[in-house]
């Protein structure tokens, strides 16, 4: 697994979550998910996310900011993200699994963008895991989704790149394999195809870098070539729908 601060945080985090209404409601997401299961994967950033359900955000705000507060995490004003001296910073993100558009919650005494295809991945059987210890986190497989399917401009191929190399990591993993495949059929065939695309776009930056044509380092080809073996994994799996 990973380590550093990042990993020893959640841990930190979960711990002060025992025993209150929050224990198994915030879903350690985002490139911060890959603290969450056994990788060699790097995270590449110090970001870090935790999904919550919109309901209980609409429900409870108040209390989860009164909470996350007296765990000593101040919250930035209006908005979704905490931090806490000598810990990372880190935001609330909302899922909700009936309104699968990408909108705000309702206005309250905490509000959070909420995305629509996080509901849906979140929704599948196999997405997470810790549930039952309250160390709620993505699985591999559900990490890999919402990497797959996640549109972000800046750090999009990054997303993509990351969701590969799990790929790759685990491709002889029949389990993994399976739990991928059913969460991906939440969603529609245009939307399986343009993950797919996306991720070889990403894919066929990496190799065509320049600084890994012109210097050849070791552990850069190999690091294209884990990354070709996962896009080459996923567009296997992708092709095994009926209708792909």
């Amino acid at each position: 697994m990973n380590s550093g601060a990042e990993q020893k945080f959640p841990e930190h985090f979960f711990r002060g979550l025992d025993n209150t209404f929050l224990k198994g409601q915030l879903i350690l997401g985002g490139s911060s998910g890959l603290f969450g299961f056994e990788t060699a994967v790097s995270a590449w950033t110090e970001d870090l996310d935790f999904y919550v359900d919109e309901e209980l955000v609409v429900s409870r705000g108040a209390e989860i900011v009164r909470l996350l507060g007296q765990m000593g995490y101040g919250r930035f004003t209006n908005s979704p993200t905490f931090s806490a001296p000598g810990l990372p910073t880190f935001d609330l993100v909302g899922y909700s699994t009936t309104n699968t558009s990408d909108h705000l919650s309702l206005p309250g005494p905490l509000q959070v963008m909420v995305f629509g295809d996080l509901g849906l991945i979140l929704a599948r059987p196999g997405s997470v895991a810790g549930a039952a210890t309250g160390r709620t986190t993505l699985s591999p497989a559900g990490f890999v989704a919402v990497k797959l399917t996640t549109i972000r401009v800046e750090k999009g191929s990054k997303d993509k790149i990351q969701a590969l190399l799990v790929i790759a990591e685990r491709a002889g993993d029949s389990a993994f394999r399976e739990t991928l495949r059913d969460i991906l059929k939440a969603f529609d065939d245009d939307t399986r195809a343009d993950a797919l695309s996306d991720a070889q776009m990403a894919f066929l930056a990496l190799r065509d870098d320049p600084t890994f044509q012109n210097h050849g380092a070791a552990k850069y080809i190999a690091l294209v070539e884990q990354v070709e073996s996962g896009f080459q994994a996923l567009r296997d799996m992708l092709g095994e729908f009926p209708d792909a």
